[in-house]
């Protein structure tokens, strides 16, 4: 996601947890998937150096998210 803001970008990688207890091991995963995959190289090579990573984990209607800065 590009946000208007120049130098701002945002990564977000959601996933599936099919118990409540397991959220935030969901959320934990996705963050470990983003900083694997490498995904804020595309944004810094854009130029975008102020970087939001954002797991967010569901179940059901419930959810939790956990953020980082790049």
């Amino acid at each position: 996601m590009e946000p208007e803001n120049p130098d701002a970008g945002i990564i977000i990688k959601v996933k599936y947890s099919p118990t409540f207890q397991g959220l935030e091991k969901a959320c934990q995963k996705a963050m470990k998937q983003i900083k694997d995959r490498s995904y804020e190289e595309f944004l810094q090579n854009d130029g975008r150096n102020e970087i939001l990573a954002y797991g967010i984990a569901f179940c059901r209607k419930r959810c939790k998210v956990i953020m980082e800065k790049m």
